[in-house]
């Protein structure tokens, strides 16, 4: 938040809350202090790595996880108490505290704490330590993020994915694979100078020159990249993706690969690098049987001899009526759950079942007509 979070509150003196820019100096003397305090009610204590050469600083930003047992009141209190906050504001699973600022009087310092996603879990050391590379050097990975988007890669608070496109339009969770939340293999794989990442930027422009160094930079992909909504409102609030955006890379214009690479091409290095080819197939195995599925009940909307309200019943007889016997249709003798069609078919026959709808879909509609009613009939004996 920027040392901004506590901007429409007032103090216990009735005063706004204030909270100043802290110099370097400061703000290493009060991160020293919170961070002991944090590290008795949690096992892994960590800031961010800052971004390269700043000036000073908004507020301070903890990334917590593995709470010490046992805790006698809510962690957050708890936080506030050992802090010895005088201010406490939730936002989901990143807290702010205003803590007294050690140089100025009626001042405080900002100190946001976040609980690492997975915290308790078996993923939590994972999640934790792709968190802190996911929140590290300000902005880095929103511009690798949006710089590879088009290309169907995703890094997101559980690691790093591919998109898989065909799915993608229809459910964006489904179309995930995950590939990793080891931030080396992640940086790896994009092509980055790992080396060059662990030992830290000198200043933003090293920083940018990292960032688009990856082997799949491609400058005409970025200048082309279809922008949303936050993505606009970020360029708005985030200095340093603005300033990566409006200025680096029109100063910088051979930055990127000339070499065009498909989103398709991205995905098969993806499945190979990290071995997740099964997954792939999985996931394409069962699209192919939705796409499938949905041609099946296309023609047999077409087939059928009526329209509007008669169609839609009779296409919910069908789904509640039918069931199938060694892959063949057949009318039940009791209501069906249904299940796809195509993965109960013989392979082949969909042009024979589609002639025994034409012959029995009469007699599934008369069969949920008759329930329809009994139902109705057993709602006024009530």
């Amino acid at each position: 938040m920027g040392g901004l979070a506590f901007v429409n509150y007032t103090g216990s003196n009735g005063k706004p809350v204030h909270t100043p820019r802290m110099p370097p100096e400061v703000y290493r003397q009060v991160a020293h202090d919170c961070q002991i305090k944090l590290e008795a009610l949690f096992e892994r204590v960590y800031i961010p790595r800052d971004a390269p050469a700043k000036a000073d600083y908004g507020d301070i930003d903890f990334l917590v996880e593995g709470i010490r047992q046992p805790t006698t009141t809510n962690i957050w209190t708890a936080i506030m108490n050992v802090l010895s906050a005088h201010l406490h504001l939730p936002n989901g699973e990143s807290h702010s505290y205003a803590v007294a600022h050690p140089t100025i009087a009626d001042a405080y310092v900002q100190v946001d704490v976040e609980l690492s996603p997975g915290n308790g879990t078996t993923d939590s050391t994972e999640l934790f330590q792709w968190t802190l590379f996911m929140k590290g050097d300000s902005d880095l990975l929103q511009i690798i993020g949006i710089a590879h988007r088009s290309l169907g890669l995703t890094c997101n608070d559980r690691g790093f994915h591919v998109r898989v496109q065909e799915i993608e339009p229809y459910n964006k969770k489904s179309a995930l694979i995950f590939l990793t939340r080891d931030p080396v293999k992640a940086m790896e794989f994009y092509g980055f100078d790992v080396p060059k990442y662990q030992a830290g930027f000198a200043d933003e422009t090293d920083l940018f020159g990292w960032a688009s160094s990856s082997r799949f930079f491609s400058r005409d992909i970025f200048e082309h990249r279809v922008e949303k909504a936050n993505d606009r409102s970020r360029q708005a609030k985030r200095p340093m993706y603005r300033r990566f955006v409006e200025e680096y890379m029109p100063a910088h214009p051979h930055r990127g690969t000339t070499t065009t690479i498909t989103r398709q091409e991205v995905l098969q290095e993806a499945l190979q690098f990290f071995d997740k080819h099964a997954e792939y197939e999985e996931m394409m195995r069962g699209h192919r049987l939705k796409e499938a599925e949905e041609d099946l009940w296309k023609d047999i909307r077409e087939r059928l001899p009526v329209e509007g309200n008669s169609l839609g019943m009779a296409l919910k007889s069908l789904r509640r009526w039918v069931a199938f016997q060694d892959g063949k249709p057949c009318i039940a003798s009791e209501v069906q759950e249904y299940t796809a069609w195509i993965s109960l078919m013989v392979t082949g026959s969909k042009n024979a079942v589609l002639d025994w709808i034409l012959e029995n879909w009469k007699q599934a509609k008369a069969l949920e007509k008759a329930r329809t009613a009994a139902v109705k009939e057993a709602a006024k004996s009530a």
